[in-house]
């Protein structure tokens, strides 16, 4: 039962997140950490405004690194996307999940219109759902094993 709740608060808090997105009205929206980290840098992933952004320590140069002038308000899906997807998280898949949202960001980034942050918003936000469905059908398959 609390896999199933914590599936339903996870499904809850990303379906809130893209009407906030559909919104179009994130600019200026920050999430509480971006207080110290301005722009996300975890889990292999960062997204920069630039290319003359400070980058880590060189231990982290196998980062993929997203630049786009609409970093602030992907950072602000990315780390609402943390939080809804933790209890799903471990240090063993989650820079897989956060390589796989970073492909999806760097698609919509591709292929969208650059003075607008929705597109890149929506595709952070779709590619955790699909990573939120994958992980609750492999819980299903793994409860029904025992």
């Amino acid at each position: 039962m609390a896999t199933l709740s914590r599936y339903q608060n996870a499904k809850e808090a990303l379906g809130l997140l893209r009407l906030l997105a559909e919104d179009a009205a994130t600019e200026g929206l920050r999430h509480p950490d971006q207080e110290s980290q301005p722009y996300w840098q975890s889990a292999d992933l960062q997204v920069v405004p630039n290319e003359s952004h400070e980058r880590p320590d060189a231990f982290e140069q196998h980062q993929m690194v997203v630049f786009s002038r609409h970093a602030a308000e992907v950072g602000w899906a990315l780390f609402f996307v943390r939080d809804a997807l933790r209890p799903y998280l471990s240090a063993d898949n989650k820079s897989l999940i956060f390589g796989q949202v970073g492909l999806a960001l760097r698609r919509a980034q591709a292929a969208a219109h650059p003075g607008r942050a929705e597109p890149l918003l929506l595709a952070v936000i779709g590619a955790a759902e699909d990573v939120l469905e994958a992980a609750e059908s492999a819980a299903r398959r793994s409860r029904r094993r025992r």
